[in-house]
């Protein structure tokens, strides 16, 4: 007969004599809390991130959404970790935000400008640097070195210029690396008269025409022809033998007609009549008539001069006779009174000796350079070639301190350019520097900007500048001043835009004082200078009349003038039709 309680009782007497089921533990060590025995079985009571029987099963937590991270996760034995790309670092345990790298180091770029980046961050630069990741500095870049440039480069610190070769009318293309021709922005009415003759045509001062007429008979002196000028002085002709025998010379000294007349050993001098300097047409004839040497402007006689016998002798039964024109045959120190032979000044319809040699008429035609502009007005030319030098001083001795100087430039240029391109003025010192310059220049250097500007330099370096239409047909007054504490340009009056600081300055006004013991005046170019020596080399090409200190600079006072440029007079600009 089945009787439960006596089944129960014999279980549980045989449950009691079990094993203990945790012993030896069955359980995965790493991933159990405890192990519980169960009385012929075990319980493994698992950790946070296992799971199995006995426990020894990681979870992977990366599979179910990530994690909850928001850039990687990575599983671990019985849990896991949020993990950040490089560059961004966790905010909790699960969220990824950007390091500022800047921010959390100030000297992460060392001299260079820092950058956030997304991830990252970037070491900057100032344009013309690149950056040097070993010294953490910002290193020039030779653009010279990658031929940027289709002529001269000259390297500056974080940048580069470019300048052409050329010294005959060349300049920087719109690319600013690139050299081409410097065309006029403004025609002048350059055309040419071809019955006209030139006077000033030779710088040196000796003669353009010279004749010798012999006769067998007396022939009494007669010279007639038109002429017109701005030239306050210079030779308009010569007549007589060598300087020790009978001769006159026909001049001009401050507008006037001046006649110089060697006869039997002495020497006369008589000035007189009217201004004919104003640069209109007038008829002007010296004549041999009854003992008398008569002058007339415009046929009304300005000067009459009494003279014994004949002018002229007769040597072996020839009449002999030299004429020079626009010079004499000898040294101006060895006339009557020295006068400064150049005079640019123009003739035509001349008569001499009632006996016209035509073959001059014939040269004449065959030479522009010996014929005038047919029209002219006043001022001096610049053709875009040559210069004209002045030996001129700009320093003083302070009164009573034969120690202390004083030093002052002052110039007015009166302007009316063909070209926006070309050297005004320039002092050029023995060595070919250039310590000072005023030019213009149809770009901006450091901003790489196409525009017409006049620019003053000091040496190399721009210091003033003003944007100004340069091809605008008309007439433009450029004013410098530079002393010991005070620079300035102006344009029209308007004043130029300074380029440096007041320490800058000082440095810059100094080292240009220390250089005007040894410098020359260069008007409208330049001589052979290197051409990164300053910021133009290019001849000026137009009209210009210069006053320093006030006073006219007269281009027949200079040392050397290039024989085309014209010192007294210039062509207007070519009207549009």
């Amino acid at each position: 007969m089945y009787c439960p309680v006596l089944f129960w009782f014999f279980y549980s007497l045989c449950k009691s004599d079990l094993p203990n089921q945790c012993s030896p533990n069955p359980c995965h060590k790493e991933g159990t809390v405890k192990c519980e025995d169960l009385k012929g079985d075990f319980y493994c009571e698992c950790k946070r991130g296992w799971q199995g029987k006995r426990c020894e099963k990681d979870i992977d937590e990366c599979r179910t959404q990530n994690g909850g991270c928001n850039q990687l996760c990575l599983n671990k034995l019985g849990s896991y970790r949020c993990s950040c790309y490089s560059g961004y670092a966790l905010k909790d345990s699960k969220i990824c935000e950007d390091i500022d790298e800047c921010t959390a180091s100030a000297d992460i770029c060392g001299e260079a400008h820092c950058k956030n980046l997304i991830s990252s961050y970037e070491c900057l630069c100032d344009a013309g640097y690149k950056y040097d990741d070993l010294r953490k500095t910002c290193q020039d870049i030779d653009e010279c070195e990658e031929k940027l440039c289709e002529q001269t480069c000259v390297n500056s610190p974080g940048s580069y210029t470019c300048h052409c070769d050329g010294r005959g009318g060349v300049k920087l293309s719109q690319d600013m690396n690139t050299c081409e021709n410097i065309i006029p922005c403004v025609p002048f009415a350059v055309g040419r008269s071809v019955k006209s003759l030139h006077l000033g045509r030779m710088f040196s001062g000796t003669p353009v025409i010279r004749l010798r007429f012999k006769r067998k008979q007396l022939t009494r002196l007669v010279a007639e022809f038109d002429f017109r000028t701005f030239d306050p002085e210079g030779i308009l002709f010569f007549a007589g033998g060598h300087r020790d025998s009978t001769w006159i010379v026909l001049a001009l000294r401050k507008g006037r007609l001046e006649l110089q007349l060697k006869y039997g050993g002495i020497g006369r001098v008589t000035s007189t009549g009217p201004l004919i300097n104003h640069g209109m047409w007038q008829t002007i004839s010296v004549e041999e008539l009854e003992r008398n040497l008569i002058i007339k402007v415009n046929r009304d006689a300005v000067m009459k001069i009494a003279v014994s016998g004949d002018l002229f002798t007769l040597d072996k039964g020839v009449y002999q006779l030299n004429l020079t024109v626009g010079g004499i045959p000898f040294k101006t120190k060895d006339l009557i009174l020295p006068i400064n032979p150049r005079l640019d000044g123009c003739m035509r319809a001349w008569n001499w000796l009632n006996g016209e040699d035509t073959s001059i008429q014939e040269t004449i035609k065959m030479n522009e350079k010996m014929q005038c502009f047919a029209v002219a007005g006043r001022g001096s030319f610049y053709p875009g070639r040559g210069f004209a030098v002045f030996n001129l001083t700009y320093i003083q001795l302070s009164s009573g301190n034969e120690t202390k100087t004083n030093w002052e430039i002052e110039v007015n240029a009166v302007i009316q350019p063909a070209t926006d391109t070309g050297v005004l003025f320039a002092l050029v010192t023995e060595e070919a520097s250039v310590p000072l310059s005023l030019s213009l220049i149809d770009y901006h250097s450091t901003k790489k900007l196409k525009q017409q500007f006049i620019i003053m330099a000091l040496g190399n370096t721009v210091v003033s500048r003003l944007a100004i239409n340069l091809c605008d047909k008309k007439e433009h007054s450029v004013d410098v001043l530079l002393k010991k504490d005070h620079l300035s340009l102006k344009v029209d009056g308007v004043a130029g835009e300074s380029e440096l600081s007041t320490s800058e300055q000082e440095e810059s006004l100094s080292t240009l004082e220390s250089s005007l013991q040894s410098v020359k005046t260069y008007v409208g170019g330049l001589p052979d200078v290197p051409v990164t020596s300053t910021p133009v080399t290019a001849p000026y090409h137009g009209c210009m009349t210069l006053k320093l200190s006030n006073t006219a600079l007269d281009l027949d006072e200079a040392l050397y003038k290039h024989s085309d440029i014209t010192s007294h007079s210039c062509p207007p600009v070519q009207e549009d039709h």
